[in-house]
């Protein structure tokens, strides 16, 4: 309505006016930096006051609506974390600890107007500014134990708002903010010696503070979700729902959905939280302990992981949350994948061959997921094993065409090896998983995927020896498959790769091996691709197409 508009409207061209005073009067030097800042302290005192004089909206009203009299309570905030920030940064009236310790009173105030009005914009605008206080008052020589203390109580803060109220905008900016808020206290603290900044005080201390503060906000991030849902399960009015828009309602329904198809489990509104928080929390306290811990070897962390995976998998075996028992489930699968991958890279880095371990253990990791957990009713798990192997042969397929000549040369053992191996766990894959209802499945393209990257290695390799002889392990390789396609309904793709094959041979003969190589061996090359061409013919012939799969 037009009056709506006129208020709001009336409201911000007032403090805009107010605003461009304050500038002229400090132009004129009218008043002085306590002057200035006691303004800034009324000024919030006066918003304030104007939000109490509108009515407080009913229960009706939608948690993540925006008002004038959160618009005001909101200015009022930022009001004084300007004032603070002013009185500390330019003019120097307050040191920037005792500002940061504002901060935090003020976060902290905030967390608790965003609570009693039950309005998420005033908890999301109070915790924001929170994290961002290191960013906004740097500390030349930062003291890490006070640091992680102002750090946790921010994260408990956020912790506490989401597990009263369920919003998830508190959630993930808690989730976010802390992680990345913990990076740069972890980058001080590995990288000290060659960082412009020194930390105050030891370095073991500062150690021990941060990996205390990793382990228990960790642990906390990743039982808040499904704590969330225990105590609204309770029934208690302290743990009430969240009264969202429609517009954000549509949006979680959405995410819901797609995660109910990803993962084969009913999904609710906060199942993107229950799924990314509960798997990354663990992995991200690991990592970060690693980079606190650079007197540790890698192997220990590996062990770590491996361990989380294992405590991962009991619980998902008796967990009586079904969403929960997938989650673990899925947390098992990439727990003890990044173990491997740990492992693989600190044991490789000795050799040198840390790539290859790397690159040949996720393979194999995604191979025995998909053996061991074949008849569980966890979908997430396979669906992550089918990912990763995806990227394994993708990379296999890179490294051969477009990084060929920067990654390889000649036979290269051990990248070799582990290609293979990425083609074997490929190929069991698409065969244990073939579909003849579904000749265009996913697990279809691996298999293609994994024969073409094999011909370019088999290519690489032979061409170092005799060149002819890619032709003829391709022309062995084509008459085979189209031989064992015939014999066996069910492997209809191998009489097609064989059919392939046997076009590139032809294609090979003419393009290349009657240009390049010897006359006496042309002609037995192409004797023996004609000879053995006629007998994979007499062979087709002798072997009618099967009626029935297997047989």
């Amino acid at each position: 309505s037009i009056e709506w508009w006129l208020e709001r409207g009336g409201a911000v061209l007032t403090c805009l006016a107010l605003v461009l005073l304050y500038q002229y009067a400090i132009e004129r030097n009218w008043i002085t930096p306590v002057v200035r800042v006691g303004s800034g302290l009324f000024v919030g005192f006066a918003l304030f006051y104007s939000a109490s004089r509108i009515k407080r909206g009913d229960g009706q009203v939608a948690d993540d609506i925006i008002g004038l009299r959160e618009v005001l309570l909101g200015a009022g905030l930022a009001a004084w974390y300007i004032t603070a920030y002013a009185a500390a940064i330019y003019y120097g009236l307050i040191p920037v600890g005792t500002a940061r310790f504002l901060f935090l009173l003020l976060s902290a105030g905030g967390v608790w107007l965003a609570l009693s009005e039950q309005r998420s914009v005033l908890g999301f605008l109070a915790l924001g500014i929170g994290f961002l206080t290191p960013f906004f008052l740097p500390t030349p020589n930062p003291y890490i134990p006070l640091a992680a203390m102002y750090l946790g109580a921010l994260a408990a803060l956020g912790i506490v708002v989401y597990l009263m109220r369920g919003w998830q905008s508190i959630l993930w900016l808690t989730f976010i903010g802390f992680w990345l808020t913990a990076s740069g206290m972890t980058d001080l603290i590995c990288c000290n010696p060659v960082s412009p900044l020194r930390i105050t005080g030891s370095i073991s201390v500062a150690r021990i503070a941060m990996t205390l503060e990793i382990i228990v906000a960790g642990a906390m991030l990743v039982r808040t979700p499904l704590l969330r849902r225990r105590l609204v399960a309770t029934g208690s009015p302290l743990y009430t729902q969240p009264r969202q828009s429609s517009f954000a309602s549509s949006v979680e329904s959405r995410i819901a959905s797609r995660i109910a198809r990803l993962t084969g489990v009913d999904a609710q509104n906060d199942s993107l939280a229950l799924w990314v928080i509960t798997i990354a929390s663990p992995l991200l306290s690991v990592l970060f302990l690693s980079w606190i811990w650079t007197s540790v070897q890698g192997t220990a962390w590996g062990v770590a992981s491996l361990v989380l995976a294992l405590f991962a998998y009991r619980l998902a075996s008796s967990s009586r949350d079904e969403e929960f028992a997938h989650v673990e489930a899925a947390a098992t699968t990439v727990w003890s994948l990044a173990g491997v991958l740990w492992l693989a890279d600190s044991i490789g880095s000795r050799f040198s061959i840390s790539s290859e371990l790397m690159l040949a253990g996720a393979a194999l990791h995604a191979v025995a997921t998909l053996y061991y957990l074949r008849n569980t009713r966890f979908v997430a798990p396979n669906k992550i094993a089918i990912a990763v192997v995806s990227v394994c042969i993708a990379t296999v397929l890179l490294s051969e065409t477009v990084f060929r000549n920067f990654a390889l040369s000649g036979f290269d053992t051990g990248w070799t090896i582990a290609e293979i191996i990425v083609i074997a766990a490929t190929g069991w894959i698409w065969w244990v998983r073939r579909s003849p209802a579904e000749p265009l499945a996913f697990a279809t393209l691996l298999g293609l995927a994994a024969y073409i990257s094999l011909m370019f290695i088999d290519a690489r390799i032979l061409n170092r020896i005799w060149p002819p002889l890619i032709t003829a392990t391709f022309a062995v390789a084509g008459a085979a498959l189209v031989m064992i396609g015939r014999r066996h309904a069910e492997a209809e793709t191998l009489r097609r790769l064989g059919g392939f094959t046997l076009v590139v041979v032809v294609a090979r003969l003419f393009m290349f091996d009657l240009a390049r190589v010897e006359t006496i061996w042309r002609v037995l090359l192409f004797l023996g691709c004609g000879a053995l061409f006629l007998f994979t013919s007499h062979r087709l012939q002798d072997q009618p197409d099967s009626a029935e799969p297997g047989t």
